[in-house]
């Protein structure tokens, strides 16, 4: 019985690499074209905010849209085409996964076995492609974000030389990507083009780069100053404060803080009064959650009136900005935040493959782990053996810059992170 298992073990080895591909690119095109039978007998699920950007997609010239332009103008446009939106985001998302391979990989192997598996994995995640498929609101935001990833690999790695004209038209297209669907993203954005260009600058393997470094540097520093007022009006800010301070714990703080006051009567000390009221009332009334709370019945967490932002940023500054301790233990808020929330991400990966997929519902997360890390083995046993010599060589002056700029990518991913658990978005 063991040799005829050994047998078969080998046996699977030995299919030739040509007959694997095209048995995992079946496997892949069978998924593809079940995402896609779905996508058109199911019907676009509405949430809430999904009549805004309808509302804005009607009225694109209005400067008082509550949305960024990007995802209502495709609405806008598949509507005039007449077109299911479902459809469109699903091959926007699948192209946009396919110019990634082509553009930041050997081109001459673009349905390599790598990038199959890679596309295999994409089609495998259920609830993302529930949401993309079927619900309007930001359904081609992955999409995005590969293509920001997609135009920085094509400033730092360009096939051939990059003028200055094509750096700036590649950071301009960052900068635009970063604001037009969801304006957070822009904050990602810097924290790369901050990193990078200090980089670039002081360190000698990332010196080539010099130029497209300070090129992104300062186009996306200048569109982030010129885009400012416009990232406010279609952010979320007032709500994320007003319920970050009803849920961090900060009401113990601020009465201590009241209590060691020298002036009682002081404006800050009435203000932090205030919010304290607010905080207690919301805590006590309404789960502290500020947007289901009447504004009339708040004093300062008034998150829906565009009259109170002013106030809402003053009270965050008062609580989290004041002192130096109020910043260090806003910054482990949000590390406890993202681990106690997202459980270290894991609860993402449980979202993915939890919910739509009965056989995964309770175990979901713990198969993608499995899977990832059986993948990875297998591949790293394999190229050891293939290359192993390779193992111990130095990295060449271009694996030096890509080894950096994927170290960028992914440390301010981390902080990025972090940012989205604190911010609550």
């Amino acid at each position: 019985m063991s040799f005829m298992l050994s047998s078969l073990h080998l046996s699977m080895f030995r299919i030739p690499p040509r007959t694997r591909i095209i048995f995992i690119l079946l496997v892949a095109i069978f998924l593809f074209i079940s995402w896609l039978v779905l996508f058109c007998i199911k019907p676009v699920t509405f949430f809430p905010d999904s009549y805004d950007y309808l509302a804005t997609a009607d009225h694109l010239s209005s400067t008082s849209s509550g949305r960024p332009l990007l995802f209502p103008l495709l609405l806008r446009i598949t509507g005039m085409l007449h077109l299911k939106q479902s459809i469109v985001c699903y091959f926007i998302q699948i192209f946009s996964l396919a110019c990634f391979f082509w553009f930041c990989g050997p081109r001459k192997k673009l349905l390599s076995l790598t990038n199959i598996g890679i596309l295999i994995g994409f089609l495998l995640l259920p609830a993302i492609w529930s949401y993309c498929g079927s619900c309007l609101t930001e359904s081609i935001l992955f999409a995005v974000e590969i293509w920001i990833v997609i135009f920085l690999s094509l400033l730092f790695f360009p096939r051939r030389q990059t003028s200055l004209a094509s750096a700036i038209l590649y950071s301009v297209a960052i900068g635009l990507l970063a604001i037009l669907l969801k304006p957070w993203i822009m904050i990602y954005v810097i924290g790369c083009s901050v990193l990078i260009a200090v980089i670039a600058w002081f360190g000698k393997a990332f010196r080539s780069a010099r130029r497209p470094a300070l090129v992104l540097f300062i186009v996306t520093i200048g569109i982030f100053a010129f885009s400012y007022r416009y990232n406010m009006s279609k952010s979320s800010s007032s709500a994320n404060i007003g319920y970050l301070l009803a849920n961090s714990d900060k009401v113990d703080d601020l009465k201590a803080r009241l209590q060691e006051a020298k002036d009682s009567t002081s404006e800050e000390a009435r203000f932090i009064s205030l919010i304290i009221d607010d905080i207690q009332l919301l805590k006590a009334k309404y789960n502290s959650d500020p947007c289901i709370a009447p504004m009339e019945e708040l004093k300062v967490l008034k998150v829906y009136d565009k009259a109170y932002v002013d106030t809402l940023n003053k009270a965050f500054r008062i609580a989290y900005f004041e002192r130096k301790k109020d910043v260090i233990n806003l910054m482990g808020l949000s590390v406890e935040r993202y681990v106690k929330d997202t459980k270290l991400g894991l609860s993402c990966l449980d979202v993915c493959y939890g919910p739509y997929i009965k056989i995964l519902k309770k175990n979901g997360v713990y198969f993608a782990i499995c899977f990832f890390l059986l993948t990875f083995i297998y591949w790293f046993i394999r190229k050891r053996r293939q290359t192993a010599p390779s193992f111990k060589r130095s990295l060449s002056a271009n694996g030096k810059q890509l080894l950096i700029f994927v170290g960028v990518l992914l440390f301010t991913s981390i902080f990025f992170a972090l940012f989205l658990a604190v911010s609550g978005e």
